[in-house]
């Protein structure tokens, strides 16, 4: 089988905004370089009972106002590191330049990485609560379809390091390996569901959930986020004439890798 999860990138990934007497618009704001719950929380030890995977990955999550909020993307995993990579709207040279930030995170050692295409840089990220034990109740289990699966659906609860508990509904893919592919929390404020569709279970290449080799480091991820900010201020400020570039962190063009689905 061919190589999965690559896909070429531009060797400059830059963010080329077209159009006359226009000037660009704002895509980064703060607070996008944080780790997602569902990756870096109690619900991403679930996610690492299989050795290696990929998946469609949508989350919703309910909202104090009413209504909720819809994220996807694509999911790796690979012995225990996973990698997001949120779905970007954009299409065509935007997908390409307007790239957002993406997230590496490695189970075992509860740190990993946040990264951002066009500025071609990285950043540390690490979580303080800890998961300590993973506990799975099978009284009550019961048989249900979900995302193209027969599963088996069981609670769990997750322990942490601050004494925290976290409950949820696990649906286990009775065809793939008891992988998660549906979590769900319990009803209430900040309820969350997580899918995954399109199912894989095969290894990723290991060189996937490291930086690239190229990408300048930043010492927290707000030091990042300040940096793409702070260019993108810049160029709201002038007028457009042809495209304008955020020029990337590194000294020079970066190879890059990002992650798709199996071809």
């Amino acid at each position: 089988m061919k190589t999965l999860f690559r896909a070429g990138f531009l060797a400059l990934a830059a963010a080329i905004i077209s159009g006359c007497s226009s000037q660009p618009k704002i895509f980064y704001h703060a607070g996008d370089e944080a780790s997602p719950d569902f990756l870096a929380g109690p619900a991403g030890v679930l996610l690492t009972n299989v050795d290696g995977f990929s998946a469609k990955f949508t989350a919703s999550t309910s909202l104090p106002a009413g209504g909720r909020r819809l994220i996807s993307g694509d999911f790796l995993g690979r012995e225990g590191s996973l990698i997001f990579q949120p779905a970007n709207p954009a299409k065509g040279k935007r997908a390409r330049s307007e790239g957002g930030m993406f997230f590496i995170w490695n189970e075992k050692v509860h740190s990993g990485y946040v990264l951002s295409d066009p500025l071609q840089a990285y950043a540390p990220i690490f979580s303080r609560v800890q998961p300590t034990n993973l506990v799975f109740n099978t009284v009550g289990a019961a048989q249900e379809d979900a995302n193209g699966h027969p599963c088996r659906r069981v609670e769990a609860v997750v322990q942490s390091s601050d004494g925290s508990s976290a409950l949820f509904k696990v649906w286990e893919a009775e065809d793939a390996r008891h992988f998660p592919v549906r979590i769900q929390t319990p009803p209430g404020p900040g309820e969350m569901t997580l899918d995954f569709s399109d199912l894989h279970l095969e290894l990723p290449s290991a060189e996937l959930f490291s930086p690239p080799d190229g990408f300048m480091k930043y010492e927290t991820p707000v030091a990042l986020m300040n940096e793409l900010i702070t260019r993108q201020t810049a160029l709201s400020k002038q007028t457009q004439i042809g495209p304008i570039e955020i020029s990337p962190a590194g000294s020079g063009p970066v190879e890059n890798w990002r992650p798709t689905s199996p071809q």
